[in-house]
């Protein structure tokens, strides 16, 4: 769902003229020349000798929030979109019951939509591409699954093409929280509200997750600087949040069996599901 526009904002780059009305006026952070990390500018090959992460949910404080997040190694799991072809809520209502219909063992909410319930994005399933490429504050990033691996880059990066064209899986959503490690520059410092997420090491450590509340600023600063998280995160992109906020770690999940949704959350358009390889 998408977040009303804020009446103060840091930013001076204005949205498209053809943006949703009530799309946020997040700040795009300026794009890296070199890029955040060596996947951002080829389609992933995924060689190193780094040890596996234990799938496993755990929940931290990191700067006055609470994260809550589940790790995995995408070596024996992967990520995928599970979208709704016919609008929210027409298969699941919420991210536990996406994820069991796909054998998961854990699920998060997704990508924004618009109040019909279409894709506010670029959305690909299983190789069958939905919706369009958003150039709004909201679709700066892409997470794209390839033969070749996963990756979270920039949409507006020279490959971007080349990703799209060779996804199995994408999901366009932002603002990127983290990049090259560091915080974002011009997150807005406004709304605090439920913040859903997706983290990168650049290698093969990732994790899903959920803050209770936050602006995009402080969840930036929270992810990228708590030693409490099992790896540091290259790279981290904003998913749909506040009353869309869902993450569900299964009971194959060790310390799992957890969910992190309201009673008052809306049904969402499309969820990411974790799936053993």
């Amino acid at each position: 769902m998408v977040e009303p526009p804020s009446k103060t904002s840091n930013s001076t780059n204005a949205l498209p003229k053809n943006t949703t009305k009530n799309l946020s006026s997040i700040t795009v952070p300026p794009t890296s020349s070199a890029g955040p990390i060596s996947a951002q500018n080829q389609i992933p090959t995924h060689q190193t000798s780094q040890k596996n992460i234990p799938l496993s949910y755990h929940a931290i404080s990191s700067q006055g929030l609470t994260i809550s997040v589940v790790y995995y190694d995408d070596r024996e799991f992967q990520l995928q979109v599970a979208d709704q072809p016919k609008g929210c809520g027409s298969l699941w209502l919420d991210a536990k019951s996406a994820g069991l219909s796909r054998n998961a063992v854990a699920a998060i909410n997704a990508g924004f939509f618009t109040p019909e319930g279409k894709p506010l994005g670029l959305v690909v399933e299983s190789g069958i591409k939905r919706g369009h490429l958003n150039q709004s504050s909201l679709g700066t990033g892409l997470y794209c699954t390839t033969a070749s691996g996963s990756t979270i880059t920039r949409r507006d990066n020279s490959r971007t093409s080349e990703f799209i064209n060779s996804a199995t899986h994408l999901l366009q959503a932002g603002p990127i929280l983290i990049e090259n490690g560091l915080p974002s520059y011009g997150l807005s410092a406004l709304r605090n509200r439920p913040r859903s997420f997706l983290a990168w090491d650049g290698h093969h450590h990732w994790m899903i997750g959920h803050i209770t509340t936050a602006t995009l600023s402080g969840a930036a600063q929270a992810l990228a600087n708590s030693p409490s998280l099992k790896f540091k995160p290259a790279i981290a992109l904003n998913l749909d949040g506040g009353r869309s906020s869902d993450l569900w770690a299964g009971p194959l999940v060790s310390n799992g069996n957890k969910t992190h949704r309201s009673f008052l959350n809306k049904v969402v358009r499309n969820y990411l599901v974790l799936t053993p390889r």
